[in-house]
């Protein structure tokens, strides 16, 4: 049967009966949609070495390894890979076994072939931005991969084995770390770990939600609330009942927020906004942060009791500036995934091209590494990626500067320390006043007076 180019196809189908496969075949091929075909667990499972694949339909009865081990293997080697498992009748149990391993649904032979069409058609429309992460999980001697992150630096191994820890558990989860350092991913594995991995996993950034509003999208309203309530609405809590919902910086709720979620924490219960009666929050809570939140809490911004509560187990995520080991790994992977993206023939990154990339401090870690690989990728006329060409990248790239720590010992005067300060600050922005005075939030003049007096 013809296969799609290398790199083009987008689906795989798993089944030994030649008649069966070839019907599915021309079922997507009918609606243009790229098809391989293979006979048995292992030829798929070869073919994962090349190929990047959205979305496997599997039989269950496969010889040799099962379709159920299959589901297993392609969990763990290629998490963003969606499969859809056929089965007989007598074997529903085991399609449910499927299902807790990471399946996204199956089908019940003889399969209506609407119904499976539908079904692969949504999950591509659902996974094309994940792609990105299964070529991250080809597989190399040397990496770790873990639910669609890749390391093999200590620092991540030692996230991905806390991740493991909680998974097993319904433990609430607090997540640390910087922009860009990966934490709806952590949030996501810990949710597929778990015993919850088939219900929903339900995204809420708090910080982008209007402050008026946060109570009733948390936790719903009903008709007739408030103005514009024209209808009920279950809420992000409602829609993640059975699974996980993940509260990404947590630190920006407001306080009356933060009461209601810490009732949600200490009950399991919570109530609608206008409503009366309580509704069961039958949720695993994980939230994230970029900031400091003991500091916070020191300034009165953050209910002390809620920290404690939401971190009861939390995850430090290390910097990438902090796991140089990981960068160069990280960036040929998302070298070939972008290459794949725009049709171009790149070769690996060489030795001098990574230590260029590790030279640089990444303040938007992965997310920046990301986004300059795939800018280069697109510029680049050649057969790879020059050492010139990307410091010229990162040279054009807008720097954000974080002062160093400055200690003012216990008893300096006021005026002494404002002084310390101007001058810490003024050095860390390379003598550029009108940053540093941004920065210490006064005006050009204030600083110029503050160095003035500080000699």
């Amino acid at each position: 049967m013809p296969t799609s180019a290398a790199g083009a196809a987008r689906l795989l189908i798993v089944d030994d009966d030649a008649q069966v496969a070839r019907a599915l075949h021309d079922l997507f091929a009918e609606a243009s949609l790229d098809a391989d075909v293979v006979a048995s667990a292992e030829e798929a499972l070869e073919r994962f070495r090349d190929e990047t694949y959205a979305v496997v339909v599997c039989d269950l009865q496969l010889p040799g390894e099962s379709g159920l081990e299959l589901v297993r293997r392609l969990r763990r080697d290629s998490p963003a890979t969606a499969v859809v498992v056929m089965t007989g009748h007598a074997s529903v149990p085991t399609a449910v076994e499927a299902l807790k391993l990471g399946a996204a649904d199956y089908l019940v032979k003889p399969v209506n072939p609407a119904q499976l069409r539908k079904l692969v058609e949504k999950l591509l429309r659902e996974r094309p931005g994940r792609l990105p992460s299964a070529l991250l999980a080809a597989e190399h001697p040397d990496d770790e991969v873990f639910e669609g992150m890749i390391a093999r630096s200590k620092a991540m191994r030692l996230v991905f084995d806390r991740i493991e820890l909680v998974a097993r558990t319904d433990a609430t989860v607090l997540i640390i770390g910087e922009t860009g350092t990966g934490k709806e991913l952590v949030a996501r594995a810990v949710h597929n770990r778990s015993a919850r991995a088939n219900g929903p996993f339900v995204p809420v950034h708090t910080g982008a939600l209007p402050k008026e509003l946060i109570e009733s999208e948390l936790f719903g309203h009903e008709k007739g609330a408030f103005t514009g309530a024209v209808g009920s609405s279950e809420g992000k809590f409602g829609a993640a009942r059975g699974g996980t919902i993940f509260l990404d910086e947590v630190s920006t709720m407001p306080e009356r927020a933060q009461v209601d979620l810490l009732r949600v924490l200490e009950t399991f219960k919570y109530t609608r906004v206008g409503g009366k009666s309580e509704h069961e929050a039958d949720v695993r809570v994980v939230c994230a942060t970029n900031t400091e939140l003991l500091e916070m809490v020191a300034e009165g911004k953050f209910r002390e009791d809620l920290y404690y509560r939401i971190s009861i187990f939390p995850i430090q995520l290390p910097p990438l500036r902090r796991r140089p080991g990981d960068i160069g790994l990280l960036a040929d992977r998302f070298v070939r995934a972008a290459a794949m993206r725009y049709h171009k023939k790149l070769r690996p990154l060489d030795e001098a091209a990574v230590q260029v990339l590790r030279d640089y401090d990444w303040p938007g870690n992965v997310r920046e590494l990301r986004n300059m690989v795939e800018q280069a990728v697109l510029l680049s006329t050649g057969e790879s990626l020059e050492p010139g060409e990307i410091q010229q990248l990162l040279a054009e790239r807008p720097r954000r500067v974080t002062p160093p720590v400055v200690p003012i010992a216990v008893g300096t005067r006021v005026e002494d320390a404002e002084r310390i300060l101007a001058r810490s600050t003024l050095a860390a922005y390379r003598g550029d006043r009108a940053q540093a005075a941004a920065a210490l939030g006064v005006a050009v003049e204030r600083l110029a007076d503050l160095l003035d007096h500080a000699h």
